[in-house]
Order: structure tokens, then sequence, then C-alpha cells
């Protein structure tokens, strides 16, 4: 039955109907059934709902099968002596999954993977690893400009879910968790919706509030080693680019940010639009803590992030960190040295601790 338990689904998503984008509204979901689900129709699961980052769409799910193609990291894609650094026995496919729940190590669970993308594509056109062009994301938030992707989330998609499978549909019993723009979109759900779900995981939440994030410059180390300095600080350049042109888009599209930026000759940003940068601000993570911090008190809550990412992530996150101590939000927090992940810091920081991710889930939601 192994085949019926890791599921594509494909349904429609109201909360998604006359976007402004067009964007489609069926949508699909990646969905994970523990081993035992069909052997014994008596029982009912907790559900883990993983958002995407960035980039990630329904032909690239974040955790798949160690046998499928629609994965995040496509391992025969990658160079030999690049791939003998990458610690394959730490990331998550559904197989590990399996070992784990029927060793008694993890709780038999449903895991749940949606497609938020905006299905438009990224301004230069890059591709991923499958030679597809990847999309603009929507950051899971409700805009006038793009769509509601908070309200596909918390209706739609557990809605759909909660229908279709056996959960057990109530908040003791769901946690979310997501990384890069997943963990941002994490905590913009838990603090419009505590009531939705019991347990947070944010790994490496991207976060665009601060200034300093208007003029960054990133090598991604395993795109130098794959296609030098040169051509790696150029898809940098680019990735980037495309993210602060999709912030534009979802918060500030009528003011435009991007084409106020002015730099000095040694790229120091010496101005910008302040009333455009404010729109960004008021969907900032600090803002957001700031705002709906007694919102945030009644989920239990993980962040973490890898202390050389090379998005600057790190920055962002002790600064949210920051802010929820002083706003006496209860959490835990981890700025953490892998040395493992050194090859690139965002995305392996982020696939070595999916399963620690999952495991504080499981344990901290109800029996």
């Amino acid at each position: 039955m192994t085949e019926k338990r890791y599921r594509i689904e494909h349904f429609k998503a109201k909360s998604l109907e006359m976007n402004p984008l067009s964007s489609p509204v069926e949508r699909d979901i990646s969905v994970y059934l523990p081993p035992e689900y069909y052997e014994d129709s008596s029982n009912s699961y907790p559900v883990i709902y993983y958002l995407h980052g960035y980039g990630g769409n329904h032909h690239q799910w974040t955790v798949t099968s160690k046998f499928s193609k629609d994965g995040q990291i496509q391992i025969d894609l990658i160079p030999k002596n690049v791939l003998e650094r990458i610690n394959l026995d730490r990331l998550v496919f559904f197989e590990k999954l399996d070992e784990e729940i029927l060793s008694s190590s993890l709780r038999p669970f449903i895991f749940v993977q949606p497609d938020a993308s905006l299905h438009i594509p990224n301004i230069y056109e890059l591709k991923n690893q499958r030679g597809e062009i990847t999309p603009k994301g929507s950051f899971y938030v409700n805009s006038p400009y793009t769509g509601n992707y908070r309200d596909y989330i918390v209706k739609d998609v557990i809605g759909y879910i909660d229908k279709t499978f056996r959960t057990i549909p109530d908040r003791a019993h769901r946690a979310i968790m997501g990384g890069s723009m997943g963990g941002y979109g994490t905590i913009h759900i838990i603090s419009h919706h505590p009531k939705l779900f019991s347990v947070a995981v944010a790994l490496s939440p991207g976060n665009f509030e601060h200034k300093s994030r208007l003029n960054m410059k990133m090598i991604n180390p395993l795109m130098e080693e794959m296609v030098g300095t040169e051509m790696a600080t150029i898809l940098g350049e680019r990735t980037l680019k495309d993210i602060l042109d999709t912030c534009d888009l979802i918060f500030s599209k009528e003011e435009p940010l991007l084409p106020t930026l002015k730099f000095d000759d040694t790229g120091e940003l010496i101005d910008y639009n302040q009333k455009a940068f404010d729109n960004w601000k008021k969907y900032g993570l600090v803002k957001m803590a700031e705002t709906f911090a007694n919102n945030l008190k009644q989920v239990k809550f993980l962040i973490n992030c890898e202390e050389n990412d090379e998005f600057r992530i790190h920055e962002s996150t002790q600064r949210i960190h920051d802010a929820l101590l002083t706003l006496g939000v209860d959490h835990e927090f981890e700025i953490y040295s892998d040395s493992k992940a050194k090859i690139s810091p965002h995305a392996l920081g982020i696939g070595y601790h999916l399963l620690p991710g999952i495991e504080y889930c499981l344990e901290n939601l109800g029996e």
C-alpha cells in the first residue's frame, strides 16, 4: 500500500478564487500517511502541516520519497565531490518517516505539504535543478495584490485534509512548521490563528523588514563550487532581487520600493522611499510579534537558524528572538553551527533540522 500512502491530492481552493494574478485555484497537496493507516481504520492521527520555501511548488516538495524526482535536493544532479559532503542520513524522506514510526521513535502522524507558489515565474527566469523556471512565492499572506494565501492554508487546506483523511481535527493535535519563506509563513499564520495550532516550528524564517536586506550580497557556497564564484555571485544577486521584487508585488505594489533604491559607489544604500518600506515593515515578523504577542503566547513555539546562513537570516532571526523576549513570549530559540551544512547553510541547515522539528511537534502535540 506504499504508493497510496505517499499521495498527491488535487483540490479546489476557494480562497484563491478571483485572485488578482489569476493563479491556479486548482492546487496540489503532498500527503504522507503513516505505515498503519490502511491497516487499522479505527485510528485517527495528529497532523503536521509543512510550508515550503521560496521557489517551491507542486513539482518541488521539501519531503518526498527517496525514489521521487519531485524533491528539493535532486541527488543525481549534484557533483560527486559535493554529494560526499552531504549527510544524507540526516535528510528526511518518506521512507525515513516510515522507519522512525515502525521503530516507535516517532508516533504515527500525517504530514501535509501544500503548494503555495504564485505560479508566476521569477523575473530572471532562473531554473531549478530539474530545468524548470522557479516560481515566485506567496509568503503565505493575504494580499490585495496576489490573493488570500493565509486563508488558503487555514481554511481550504486544513478543511480538505480533515474532511478527506482520518485526522484528529482539533488544535491540540495540529502543528505547523516551515523553512525559509515557509518559516515566515509559520510565524505569520500562528500570529493570526493561534486557535488552530498548538505547536509551531520556524526553520530559518525569511524576513525582509530591515533595511540591511536591501543591499545584501549573497553567494551560495554549493553554487560557487558547481558554477564558480562569478556566476554564483550573479545568481545570488538575481535571487535576492527577485525576492525583493516579490515583496513589492505582495506588500507594496501601488508604491514599489525597489525602483527607489539608491546606492553610492561602494554599494551602500543611501536613499529609498520610506513610505514604501513602511508597507513592507507592516508584514515584518518583529512588527507581527509586537502586534500579536498575546496570540503567540498561546502556541508552543520553536525558531532556529544556522549561524552562517548565506541569506543572513540568522541576523533577522536574532532580532525576532530579542523582540519575543522583550514581549514575554515564551519560545525555544537557537542559532546553531553545523559544519555539515557549510556548503549550503540555508538549505542544508533547514534540511538537517526537519526531523528534529517534526520530533518537537510530536512531543508537544496532544496524545
